[in-house]
């Protein structure tokens, strides 16, 4: 074979060569735009999923927050004495005390473990609870000034209260921080 040959045979294979490499190119292109497009639509959906189940969590945390925040408010305003207090017998404290911990327990999900620990923290300074099998949990409001603030005051009334008193600053503290809690929940902050 003379060299000239070889030259020519080289440059025929070349050709094949580039009519592969255009081939493989016009076939994997749009082929790869696919596989990138498709992974591209699952992203876009997982991100849309996750986006819509935070806020149905948020709804949810919202709507549970509507039924208890009164009552919480409720409780607060009766071991502060302020607000419609005067108004409120003390059984009446301690069954807001059970409907509220009763919802709170049931969406505990819902929520998290620092919502609930500071749910849980508040509800401490207000009650002193587990006094024994069947015992109601005992509310840790001066007693002297709610007897003093009912002209119809009955002895029995006693028993819903504990011995010790609340730290009214430490009350506020963790009420304030159970709502700034909710807030970061919420996204709100």
């Amino acid at each position: 074979m003379n060299p000239e040959t070889v030259i020519v045979k080289l440059a025929e294979s070349s050709k094949d060569w580039a009519d592969y490499l255009t081939l493989a190119a016009n076939v994997l292109g749009p082929l790869l735009a696919a596989i990138f497009g498709v992974w591209i639509l699952l992203i876009t959906k997982r991100i849309e999923h996750s986006q819509w189940r935070n806020q149905k969590l948020i709804e949810k945390r919202i709507e549970v927050w509507d039924d208890v925040a009164p009552r919480l408010n409720d409780i607060y305003c009766y071991c502060m004495r302020v607000g419609a207090w005067k108004n409120v017998l003390p059984k009446d404290v301690i069954d807001w005390k059970r409907e509220v911990d009763r919802k709170i327990h049931t969406y505990r999900p819902y929520y998290s473990a620092e919502f609930y620990t500071r749910y849980m923290a508040f509800m401490s300074v207000c009650f002193a609870t587990y006094q024994g099998h069947g015992v109601d949990a005992k509310l840790k409001t001066p007693l002297d000034e709610h007897k003093s603030a009912h002209a119809n005051w009955q002895g029995a009334w006693e028993n819903y209260f504990y011995e010790i008193p609340l730290d009214e600053m430490e009350l506020e503290g963790r009420y304030l921080d159970l709502q700034r809690q909710l807030s970061l929940e919420l996204n709100v902050m």
